[in-house]
């Protein structure tokens, strides 16, 4: 660990105010556990934070999500994808919106969000459109989660944050190499701090930490280079792209591991998302 990494994380370790799990995520979490589960049940609890219902409510409509009826009620939204699934998005979206502060000119929350929704719900449809459907719920969580180390980044440290966009602009470095020589670190790092603090799943802290480098992590590769491939879908595509992703580079190696024979048949893959990422975008309306 470089000198300055290890000041970043000494940094974060020593913040009174790092956002902790939201409480509904426990109580859905409680309500899963009975069984049968109380859908009536579950649905009031959500219900209890319209914000929240609101974003569920868009994810479930998502055309990459491929729901054919539209879905006005939670507890329609239960009825249809089933109380684990709902779950699941109820927790991304619910830790998705834990660091909160005023948009600027340097950073706008609905392009945040668009862009993590985009690269969620693309995730798991990869994962099951790749016979991988034991994964595609973890999919949807991490591709959700992937850059919240960007929020605590720009929320706690300004300064390094100014610098890096100057960098940006001023040599025509990728984020991702101005992070590093600003900070020794990048965003990924830092949300791999905030995963593991959550004690989140492995799999989650894998993927926040290595979301742009698959090749440098040593578990939980299938799921990391299924976030790195959504991830890089919304720079090809120019939908749901953000800033911090500018110039970072596709890893190619991703193609063999999901199983492509070549990058040919990757591309033929990815193209049919395209259109579906543009309607997906264009839906998002909170």
């Amino acid at each position: 660990m470089t000198d300055k990494k290890a000041q970043i994380i000494s940094s974060l370790k020593k913040l009174r105010n790092l956002p902790t799990i939201p409480k509904v995520i426990f109580e859905v979490s409680n309500l899963l556990k009975e069984q049968p589960v109380n859908n009536i049940k579950l649905a009031e609890t959500i219900s209890k934070d319209q914000g929240l219902t609101t974003k569920v409510l868009v994810v479930a409509n998502s055309p990459i999500y491929g729901l054919q009826r539209k879905v006005s009620s939670l507890e329609f939204a239960i009825l249809l994808l089933g109380a684990e699934e709902i779950t699941n998005i109820v927790t991304a979206v619910s830790l998705a919106d834990t660091i909160k502060f005023n948009d600027s000119s340097n950073f706008r929350y609905m392009d945040y969000w668009k862009h993590s929704m985009i690269v969620g719900s693309a995730a798991r449809d990869i994962a099951r459109r790749l016979s991988m459907s034991e994964l595609a719920g973890d999919a949807f969580l991490a591709g959700m989660l992937h850059d919240l180390g960007i929020q605590l980044l720009i929320k706690h440290f300004p300064r390094e944050y100014r610098a890096i966009l100057e960098m940006v602009a001023n040599e025509g470095v990728s984020f991702l190499s101005a992070e590093e020589r600003v900070l020794g670190c990048t965003h990924q790092e830092i949300g791999g701090f905030l995963a593991q603090k959550w004690e989140l799943p492995g799999s989650l802290c894998n993927v926040m930490e290595f979301h742009h480098r698959p090749q440098d992590v040593s578990e939980n590769l299938l799921l990391v280079s299924i976030v790195h491939l959504a991830d890089s879908m919304t720079h090809e595509f120019k939908v749901g792209d953000v800033y911090w992703d500018l110039n970072a580079e596709f890893e190619t190696m991703v193609s063999e591991i999901l199983g492509f024979s070549s990058l040919e048949k990757l591309a033929e893959f990815t193209a049919d998302y395209k259109v579906v990422f543009e309607d997906t975008a264009e839906s998002i309306k909170l």
